[in-house]
């Protein structure tokens, strides 16, 4: 074990961001649990391995809703080696009667209820229902030794509740999806541009980034701006908009917080927290 592995035995990893797939893993290096299995269990088990973890590594699954770039490869990823399912109801009776979801073994789904810490692997988990089209929608707060991280993806506005689960923690994950003159000027059918803009749709670069500027502190260890439109966004525009509003609100971000866009496909490797 390396040194900032010592320092930090709580370690993030996302290996897809977007509206193609979602996966994340959080935990151990040696042991952890995925949120989301958006892409094909062959690329996850690929990309997994450059992190020198395989199937016997991932103790639990939590799932943030049922909706294919976050649960594409679940029946895959689970066939060979099942691995407890953990997700709101509405969102596991949503796994039953999905297309890509529907074969998979009823007995690993494990049923969550929101704002109800719960433990797996020595991590505290708090799961918290957000505001989108997918069933059983929920983001997820986890804390591990004194560390802290809050994943807030699919949101389509920035509620009371999940305000306060992203101000508790020092590691963000936090949707930036859509650049709004993107998505005016761009291609999509105006009843899909009401649907990602609305309500139960999306976080735009502006919402989330002035959030952000609005609690940022210097205890903030990393934020990390993810499922960015590969349509309607660029990690450019999404990082610009977020410089924008801290200068805006004269946030001068300290040293050691980290910012950056998840990348689409890659894998980021661990990331210390």
């Amino acid at each position: 074990m390396d040194l900032f592995s010592c320092l930090s035995p709580f370690v993030f990893c996302s290996f897809a961001s977007g509206s193609s797939g979602n996966c994340y893993y959080v935990g151990r290096q040696e042991e952890g649990l995925l949120v989301d299995v958006g892409i094909t269990a062959k690329q996850l088990k690929e990309k997994m391995l450059k992190q020198d973890l395989t199937l016997k590594n991932i103790k639990a699954i939590l799932v943030t809703h049922d909706h294919i770039d976050h649960v594409l490869g679940l029946e895959g990823f689970t066939r060979d080696c099942p691995i407890p399912i953990y997700a709101h109801s509405d969102c596991l009776q949503g796994l039953v009667e999905g297309k890509s979801t529907k074969n998979l073994d009823h007995t690993m789904f494990h049923e969550i209820e929101p704002l109800q810490p719960f433990e797996l692997l020595g991590i505290t988990i708090e799961a918290f229902p957000v505001m989108h089209d997918g069933r059983g929608a929920m983001g997820y707060h986890f804390e591990c030794e004194g560390h802290t991280l809050t994943i807030a993806t699919d949101i389509g506005m920035l509620d009371k509740v999940v305000k306060e689960q992203i101000k508790r923690s020092d590691n963000l994950v936090i949707e930036a999806n859509y650049d709004v003159e993107m998505l005016e000027s761009g291609s999509y059918p105006y009843i899909l541009k009401q649907r990602i803009s609305g309500p139960f749709g999306h976080l735009s670069n502006v919402e989330s980034a002035r959030f952000l500027a609005e609690i940022y502190h210097p205890g903030i260890k990393n934020i990390m701006l993810c499922h960015l439109s590969e349509n309607n966004n660029t990690p450019e525009r999404a990082m610009q908009c977020l410089y924008e509003q801290f200068q805006k609100h004269h946030v001068r971000p300290d040293v050691n917080t980290t910012i950056f866009p998840l990348p689409r496909h890659k894998s980021t490797g661990f990331i210390y927290l």
